[in-house]
């Protein structure tokens, strides 16, 4: 099969520079689903290694109800809290700190527990309240739903005093690269969920055939969410290890995206000037 994204990737700098001029704005919404794909990624990265350190402890936990990650200028950390009764005091158990672009084990600080801070007090009232609405649904109207072998993980994202939490579906099985089922809740000023929206209209656990070798994955998109989604560049990045595919397509009804997972580049090509470029390909 021809590696058309390779194809798009090395073509000449003036091809690339008018299938971007016919485009449009198309340069600014890459850019913008780049940094929430990536700040989602160093959240939920930050967790992964944050829990495999903890349990590497065999800690205790008794009165452990929940976790946040949050960026704390150019650290991401990972907040494990511990409440003896629902009206105590929140307790920082167990606090893990990484530098923001090198979450790895060895790069992680454990420090002291202590009372928790007022954001991590307002980051964990919203994920409690985010769980509250998957279970009881008073947002959307309609129930979500988890397939089996999966469960759900709640990612908080804050900016410039809007914040945004993400449900992805976490697979419970390994070799899976899921994608899909995935929800994005508005906060408002009161810590409740303001509103709900559904980025993927279904749940695709993606995995390699066997002995195969793929340079390139690909799904498709309703023309609800023309463009490759924050939520599909974090799980491509998650999920490296488990499924090793270097390059993804995104098609939509108007649009193709493109994402190269090795150099972090987005791509977002009206569909015509995609199939006029594929035309090319010798």
């Amino acid at each position: 099969m021809r590696n058309i994204f390779g194809f798009v990737l090395i073509l000449c700098l003036p091809q690339l520079a008018w299938a971007q001029a016919q485009a449009g704005g198309l340069r600014a919404i890459e850019q913008r689903i780049l940094q929430e794909g990536l700040a989602l990624y160093q959240s939920e990265r930050s967790a992964w290694v944050a829990t495999d350190l903890l349990m590497a402890q065999k800690p205790d936990l008794t009165g452990m109800v929940g976790y946040v990650s949050y960026a704390d200028g150019d650290s991401m950390r990972t907040v494990f809290f511990q409440q003896a009764a629902e009206t105590a005091p929140l307790l920082a158990r167990y606090i893990f700190s990484f530098p923001h672009h090198t979450i790895e084990p060895g790069t992680g600080r454990q420090l002291r527990p202590r009372p928790a801070s007022a954001t991590e007090q307002k980051f964990f009232t919203v994920r409690r309240r985010v769980l509250e609405e998957l279970q009881e649904n008073k947002v959307s109207g309609t129930a979500y739903a988890f397939p089996e072998n999966t469960h759900p993980n709640v990612a908080i994202l804050e900016e410039a005093g809007e914040i945004r939490a993400y449900v992805f579906t976490g697979p419970q099985e390994g070799g899976v690269l899921p994608i899909g089922n995935d929800v994005l809740m508005k906060i408002g000023r009161n810590l409740q969920v303001q509103s709900t929206e559904r980025l993927h209209s279904t749940y695709v656990p993606m995995k390699l055939p066997p002995d195969q070798q793929v340079s390139t994955g690909m799904h498709t998109h309703l023309s609800a969410h023309p463009y490759i989604t924050a939520t599909d560049i974090c799980s491509l990045l998650l999920y490296q290890e488990t499924f090793p595919v270097p390059r993804h397509m995104v098609v939509g009804r108007e649009y193709v995206s493109l994402f190269d997972a090795s150099t972090r580049d987005i791509l977002i090509l009206t569909k015509k000037a995609f199939e006029k470029m594929a035309k090319k390909q010798p």
